[in-house]
């Protein structure tokens, strides 16, 4: 294309790739924290894995299912269930930041039965009540009846959730 001597020099069109690069760091930044935020307790429970063993359990679990049915139905309380794996990373999770705390035990002690179920081994709990992940928490009553359920939960919610929340 000619131009006429005293006009101004056209400019290209700028590259396609560049339009709004200062903004792409960031939404990668988003990206990213939005990523870790919801693979946390997978991300702990993997750091706990690979470098310390579990502290010891707050939470005196029960094995038997209908012993435990049993017990919260002669001490008129519910049953918690935690349905979880020695491999699962949350489950990890769990064990070291919920299960070892000394007020989530003192919560579990004064109004449920705890009953830790091996969801490898478990050909009970979890076809009756639909587990389909894991870790599951399972409130029942004394009859076997579902009272509420939850997945993962950090301590702060696990002490809401024993609450009734």
């Amino acid at each position: 294309m000619l131009q006429h001597p005293t006009a101004p020099p056209t400019q290209a069109p700028a590259p396609s790739g560049t339009r709004g690069s200062r903004r792409e760091p960031v939404l990668w930044l988003v990206l990213l924290a939005f990523v870790v935020f919801m693979q946390w307790p997978m991300l702990k429970g993997w750091y706990y894995r690979a470098s310390a063993t579990p502290p010891p359990s707050a939470v005196a679990w029960r094995t038997d299912f209908e012993a435990a049915l049993a017990e919260a139905r002669q001490t008129d309380r519910l049953v918690l269930v935690d349905v979880s794996a020695d491999w699962c990373p949350p489950c990890i999770a769990m064990k070291h930041d919920v299960w070892s705390d000394a007020e989530v035990g003192r919560r579990v002690a004064a109004s449920y039965v705890p009953l830790l179920v091996d969801a490898d081994r478990d050909d009970v709990v979890s076809p009756r009540y639909g587990v389909s992940g894991i870790p599951a928490v399972l409130i029942l009553d004394g009859d076997g009846r579902l009272v509420r359920r939850a997945s993962y939960l950090p301590r702060s919610g696990m002490l809401r959730f024993l609450a009734g929340d």
